[in-house]
């Protein structure tokens, strides 16, 4: 999220869901034809992340534009029932208030809705931390790393994952560790509103950071998107978006190893 003066504006969704909007961005978080809708369809099920939770398999994931913490919320909501074990490693520019996520009623959609306060108490320790990145200018991501319910981990790489030239620095550079990821859940401002997070240079860090067979997923369908994830190797793949929502998706893969 981009910084601003302005509070988030709270908008309900077609699905009854609730998403924010920046005013800075010019932009909702989430879809307007349905916030969860969205984010299961989209970022759960595309990803293969939902499959491997219900089989029990351990999961790292990796995401661009934490945001609200829906897509992280309703990826522990998966795994709670296998008792999978998540990494989730996030990059984020600045945190919302404890109080603004809250609103967002997280919990009306969950299975296990006590996960709101456990993210909420993790947000209060990512707060803590703020300070460090204050300042004039890019701010060098720093990490933190905070605990998730059933033994997982939280990272994030807290400040601007890029620098000026478009490419990971610092702890977001860290975080997208090359070929660890199952899934990336590409989720920040559309490539107009944060250009850098859909750079050449940037996409192509996050595929190499994707595992063999693992996926990178987005609601952006941008042609320059499609060829920079191309170009670094991805199978890419236009497909059908959520019900009710945008017609398309995008959804990229990295090639198995050879056996």
């Amino acid at each position: 999220m981009d910084s601003t003066d302005q509070s988030p504006e709270v908008r309900v969704t077609e699905d009854g869901s609730r998403t924010l909007f920046d005013v800075a961005a010019n932009q909702t978080l989430h879809s307007m034809h349905g916030a969860v809708s969205e984010a299961r369809h989209v970022y759960l099920q595309a990803s293969g992340v939902r499959a491997r939770l219900e089989a029990g398999l351990d999961t790292t994931v990796i995401e661009v534009g934490l945001g609200t913490g829906l897509n992280l919320l309703l990826t522990l909501d998966a795994a709670v029932a296998t008792g999978a074990r998540v990494t989730y490693r996030a990059l984020e520019r600045t945190l919302l208030t404890t109080d603004v996520v809250a609103s967002m009623r997280w919990g009306e959609h969950l299975e296990h809705p006590e996960l709101v306060d456990a993210w909420l108490e993790v947000l209060e320790m990512l707060h803590r931390g703020a300070g460090k990145t204050q300042g004039e200018g890019p701010r060098k991501p720093y990490r933190m790393l905070c605990p998730l319910p059933s033994d997982g981990i939280l990272e994030v790489a807290f400040g601007d994952a890029t620098d000026t030239d478009g490419a990971p620095w610092g702890a977001a550079r860290d975080l997208l560790a090359e070929g660890e990821a199952h899934a990336i859940y590409h989720d920040a401002f559309s490539p107009e509103a944060s250009p850098t997070l859909w750079s050449e240079g940037f996409l192509s860090a996050c595929a190499a950071a994707l595992a063999p067979g693992g996926t990178w997923v987005s609601y952006s369908v941008a042609g320059s998107v499609r060829r920079a994830l191309a170009t670094a190797g991805l199978e890419v793949h236009k497909e059908p978006g959520p019900p009710g929502g945008k017609r398309d998706m995008l959804r990229a893969v990295r090639p198995a190893d050879p056996e």
